[in-house]
C-alpha cells in the first residue's frame, strides 16, 4: 500500500497567522481519500494550517486503511513512525483502525491521542482542540471551544455545503455511496464501513459543481458498489439518472465509472456511454476470479462463463470500451486447475487493465475459517505471471499508438524525475493504471492538452505536447 501525503490546498486561498499546524498523511483508496480532503477542509476552516512538515506540526492527523491485514500492518507502522518523528505533537487516528477495532485500539495504541471515526469528521477540529486541552493545559489554555474560523483566518470561495479540499491535479474523486451489503466471503467492508447507503443525488450534483469550479476535468465516480447505486433508496436506474444529471454540468471533461460489481450493471449504461460524449467508455469491473469453484468459496455468485459472457456483451455495445479488473489468487481452493482457468481468462479475454493482487485471510469474515492453505510463495508466483501477461498485452496495444495524437490530462512533474511531465490518456484511470510521460512541452497540471504519443514501455506510454 503505497503511503500518500495530501499537500495541496489550492482551492481555498488561505491566509493564517497564529493558527495551530497540522499534519496529514492519507492511506489507502480513492474512497479514503475523499475523506482526507475532507479532514483537509474542515481542519482549514476551523483555523488551523496545514504543514509538510511532520516535526512542526502541533497535530499529526493519520487516516487509516484497515481493508486488509497487510494495510492494518502499515497503519500502525505509519502511527509509530510519526510518534518517533514527533513526540510532542497530538497524534489523530482517523479513518477504517477506529472502525475496525473500535475501543480496544486505545489499549493497542497508546501512542496516539485521539480517535476519530469518518462520522466524525465534521467534528474533528473540536474534538482536536479539546484533546490539545487535556494534553497541553498550559498552551492551549483559553482556546476558543467552537470548529468556526478562528481570529487571523480568511477564508474565500469555499461553499460550506462541500466539505473538500481537492487535492488532486485536474480530476477528482466523486464517492457516491458508503459502505456495502454485498456478502464476499472474503471482505471486511460490511463490518468496518456498514451496509451500503447512497449519497443524494441533489448532494452529489452540488458536489460536482463545487469540484468544476475547483478546477476538476475529470470525475471518478467511486463507492464500494458502484453498481447497486440508488437500490437502497429504492430508485430505478439510478446510476444512470445521476449520470445524465452530472454530465451536464459545464467543465466536466471526462466521467470515469469505477468498482462497478458484476451483478446489475445498467441494460441502459452502454447507449448513455455511446450518446454522451464525456461519459469514458472506460468500466472498471472487478471480477476477483473465474473459476467456478473459486467464486462459490468466496460467496460471489457468478460463474466464469456469465463473466466471459458479460465482457464480450459489453464490447458488442461500446464501441472502443476500456475495460479495468482487478483478480484475486490463492484463495482457499484455488489449485493449479482454477489458476489455470484464471491464466487463460487473461490471455484470451485481452482485458486493458488488470491489478492482481494476493489473498490475505481476514478475522472476522466467513472465509477465516477456510484458513490460508496456498504458500505465499505460490501467491508471489501466481500474481507475478498474471502481471507478466498483463504487461505483454499492453506492450501489445501501446505499439500502434505511436504516432497518434490523443488528449492528455497532465498531472505534473513526474514522480520519477522532473525532466518530465507525469500525465494520462482517457484509457488511464488515476493511481492504478499506466500513465504517459511527456519529454517536450510545457503545460500545467490539471490541463487537458493533445500529446503525439512517441513510445510505449509495459502499461507505459511516451509523448510530446503538440504546440
Amino acid at each position: 500500500m503505497e503511503r500518500q501525503l495530501i499537500l495541496h490546498l489550492h482551492p481555498l486561498r488561505v491566509k493564517v497567522t497564529g493558527s495551530s499546524l497540522f499534519n496529514l498523511v492519507s492511506l489507502g483508496c480513492p474512497k479514503n481519500r475523499v475523506d482526507s480532503e475532507r479532514i483537509l477542509s474542515v481542519m482549514t476552516r476551523a483555523g488551523f494550517a496545514h504543514t509538510e512538515d511532520i516535526c512542526a506540526a502541533q497535530v499529526i492527523i493519520i487516516n487509516t486503511c484497515a481493508f486488509i491485514e497487510p494495510a492494518v500492518e502499515e497503519s500502525v507502522e505509519v502511527i509509530l513512525d510519526s510518534r518517533a518523528e514527533n513526540e510532542q505533537a497530538l497524534l489523530v487516528v482517523a479513518g477504517c483502525l477506529p472502525l475496525r477495532y473500535g475501543e480496544s485500539l486505545r489499549k493497542a495504541l497508546r501512542e496516539a491521542d485521539l480517535f476519530v471515526k469518518p462520522d466524525n469528521i465534521p467534528d474533528m477540529p473540536g474534538l482536536v482542540r479539546e484533546a490539545m486541552r487535556k494534553r497541553f493545559p498550559l498552551k492551549t489554555a483559553g482556546a476558543s471551544k467552537g470548529t468556526g474560523p478562528r481570529h487571523g483566518v480568511e477564508i474565500r470561495d469555499c461553499q460550506p455545503w462541500v466539505a473538500r479540499v481537492v487535492t488532486t491535479p485536474g480530476y477528482a474523486y466523486l464517492r457516491v455511496a458508503e459502505g456495502c451489503s454485498r456478502s464476499c466471503r472474503y471482505c471486511t467492508i460490511p463490518s468496518i464501513r456498514g451496509p451500503f447507503r447512497s449519497v443524494a443525488p441533489d448532494s452529489l450534483e452540488q458536489e460536482v459543481r463545487f469540484l468544476a469550479a475547483a478546477g476538476a476535468r475529470e470525475l471518478v465516480l467511486v463507492a464500494q458498489d458502484l453498481t447497486g447505486y440508488g437500490i437502497d433508496r429504492r430508485e430505478k436506474s439510478a446510476l444512470v439518472k445521476l449520470l445524465k444529471r452530472i454530465s451536464r454540468i459545464e467543465g466536466i471533461r471526462w466521467i470515469r465509472l469505477m468498482y462497478l460489481h458484476p451483478e446489475g450493471i445498467p441494460k441502459d449504461l452502454p447507449a448513455l456511454i455511446n450518446e454522451t460524449e464525456n461519459i469514458l467508455p472506460y468500466l472498471d469491473i472487478p471480477f476477483q476470479h473465474v473459476s467456478q469453484a473459486v467464486l462459490a468459496a468466496m460467496g460471489r455468485p457468478w460463474k466464469g462463463d456469465r463473466i466471459r459472457d458479460l465482457v464480450h456483451l459489453l464490447r458488442d455495445r461500446i464501441p472502443g470500451l476500456v475495460l479495468r479488473t482487478t483478480l484475486m489468487v490463492g484463495f482457499p481452493g484455488e489449485g493449479e486447475k482454477e489458476f489455470a482457468e484464471l491464466r487463460q481468462f487473461v490471455q484470451s479475454m485481452r482485458i486493458e487493465h488488470v491489478g492482481v493482487f494476493s489473498y490475505s485471510p481476514e478475522e472476522g469474515t466467513a472465509a477465516w475459517s477456510l484458513g490460508d492453505p496456498v504458500p505465499p510463495e505460490v501467491k508471489t508466483i501466481r500474481a507475478d505471471e498474471i502481471r507478466n501477461i498483463h504487461v505483454r498485452f499492453a506492450e501489445e496495444r501501446g505499439r500502434p499508438r505511436i504516432g497518434s495524437v490523443e488528449d492528455a490530462l497532465v498531472e505534473g512533474l513526474s514522480a520519477e524525475t522532473d525532466l518530465l511531465l507525469a500525465a494520462r490518456t482517457w484509457d488511464q484511470a488515476p493511481e492504478v493504471d499506466g500513465m504517459l510521460y511527456i519529454t517536450s512541452g510545457k503545460a500545467a497540471a490539471g490541463e487537458i492538452q493533445p500529446v503525439k504519443i512517441t513510445g510505449c514501455h509495459g502499461t507505459d506510454l511516451f509523448g510530446e505536447i503538440i504546440e
